[in-house]
C-alpha cells in the first residue's frame, strides 16, 4: 500500500502533556511515524500506509486525522492559466 502524509489533531482533553504523549504512543502502535510534535496546538505531522489511516482516526484521544493532497499550479508561461 501507498505511504500518504499526515497531520494528526488531538482532542482538546487529551491536550496535557501525559495525556498527549500517551495518544502519541497509541499512534505509533497504529502505524503511524511522527515527523514533527507541535505539543502546544495538538497536532503531529507524520505518515503512515493508506490502509491504516481509518485505524488511527479511530484511535483513543485523535479529534481529526487529515491525508496531505498535493496541488499543481501551471508554470507562468503555460498556455493554461
Amino acid at each position: 500500500m501507498p505511504i500518504v502524509n499526515l497531520s494528526v489533531v488531538v482532542a482538546d482533553d487529551h491536550l496535557p502533556r501525559p495525556k498527549f504523549s500517551a495518544v502519541v504512543r497509541r499512534l505509533i502502535r497504529a502505524g503511524l511515524h511522527v515527523d514533527s510534535k507541535l505539543n502546544e496546538v495538538g497536532v503531529l505531522t507524520g505518515s503512515a500506509d493508506t490502509a491504516k489511516v481509518e485505524e488511527l482516526r479511530r484511535t483513543k484521544g485523535v479529534s481529526a486525522v487529515e491525508v496531505e493532497r498535493s496541488v499543481q499550479i501551471a508554470p507562468p508561461d503555460s498556455a493554461v492559466q
